[in-house]
């Protein structure tokens, strides 16, 4: 049965008041943390959690420090002999057991085509160093056996020059019931992401680093993505309508904010540096990176000159200025013309009637209660 108006209006409502009942600590059984008899430890506030928490962050230091250390392998396998490389040596595959020569070739071949389609402003720029895992005996470890990982790369020091070392997992993979079979990555698909431009460009300045590496970035686009940004900003391609929501539109709200969007397709240049990045956020998206960052990198590096590209790369100043320096234009701008390339903004203006509104203001009215009750309840533990 189709739920009424009122009904969607009243159950955020009564969701909250459950949330308060469940998560406020005004008992014993609250400051032990209700939720955590469905997820875990990790809910709780005491002890127990705050040692899971501990846990959880040494773990995450102790992958970092591993994926360090063999990005810092492949480094020295660059210089050894199970290692392939391309004639000015900016490019390299070291390969394992079962791989022969030749099928590092064969990778080497296809990853010099991926890069092949990045412009170069000259120069020498960063190492790529492609890294083949597949000796079998890498599934005793969960870091291979279990996760099929898209391609990431580590930049790493190497005598100053540095090196930006891209990891492909071929080791078998170990199903549910302990089975290794085979995986189906071949040469071919995109697998150097953003090392094209560190191979091409160098190293980025502070700014921009920081804002390549983590921040809108971080590790969560993949090769493909990269390569697909860059194809659909030199051609016309359909772009997608970012709505104006109404009380309940909530499949808009999934990407974000999507008023800093149409805002900034409306005019409003700060908005269109809040909605790449550039400046403070748009807002979260739930389960993956935001691309319009990613995006407005693939425009201004169609859309401009090499030399251009590289000034913004290399820039030591902040993400607007160094744009701003290198392309003549604001950054807003630039942005604006990103999104403007892959989105449109629907026409007409808010859709709430009257007693939305009014509705609205109701459960403004409740949120508060609710936020008075918490107030007064909550207690904190030292």
């Amino acid at each position: 049965m189709a739920l009424s108006r009122w009904r969607w209006i009243a159950a955020p409502v009564l969701a909250a008041a459950l949330l308060a009942v469940l998560l406020l600590p005004g008992s014993e059984i609250s400051r032990t943390g209700v939720l955590s008899w469905f997820f875990g430890p990790t809910w709780s506030p005491g002890p127990r959690g705050l040692r899971e928490d501990v846990r959880l962050a040494v773990e995450v230091q102790r992958s970092r420090l591993r994926e360090a250390a063999r990005a810092d392998s492949a480094v020295g396998a660059a210089r050894l002999s199970r290692a392939v490389r391309s004639p000015g040596g900016g490019l390299t595959v070291v390969y394992e057991t079962p791989l022969a020569a030749s099928d590092a070739r064969v990778w080497l071949e296809a990853a010099a085509a991926e890069l092949a389609r990045y412009p170069s402003a000259g120069g020498e720029g960063v190492p790529i160093v492609v890294t083949l895992y597949s000796n079998p005996l890498r599934a005793q470890s969960r870091d291979f056996a279990f996760y099929a990982w898209d391609p990431r790369r580590v930049v790493v020091s190497d005598s100053g020059r540095g090196a930006c070392v891209v990891e492909v997992n071929l080791v078998p993979r170990r199903d549910a019931r302990g089975t290794l079979r085979q995986r189906s990555r071949r040469p071919g698909a995109p697998i150097l992401g953003v090392c094209a431009l560190y191979q091409r460009f160098g190293m980025p300045g502070q700014a921009v680093d920081h804002w390549m590496s983590g921040g809108a970035f971080g590790y969560g686009f993949g090769a493909a993505q990269w390569s697909t940004a860059l194809a659909d900003a030199s051609r016309s391609v359909i772009k997608l309508e970012i709505q104006r929501p109404g009380l309940g539109d909530l499949r808009n709200w999934w990407w974000g904010s999507p008023w800093v969007a149409i805002g900034c397709l409306d005019g409003t240049a700060s908005l269109c540096e809040r909605n790449a990045s550039v400046t403070r956020g748009a807002g979260p998206w739930l389960f993956y990176s935001d691309p319009r960052s990613l995006q407005l990198v693939a425009y201004v590096l169609a859309h401009g000159s090499p030399a251009q590209f590289a000034a913004f790369w290399r820039s030591p100043r902040s993400v607007g200025d160094a744009l701003r320096d290198a392309y003549g234009r604001p950054a807003g701008q630039l942005a604006f013309a990103a999104l403007s390339h892959w989105y449109y903004a629907a026409p007409g203006g808010p859709r709430a009637e009257l007693r939305l509104l009014l509705a609205g203001l109701v459960w403004a009215a409740a949120a508060l209660a609710l936020a008075f009750v918490a107030g007064r309840r909550w207690t904190t533990e030292i």
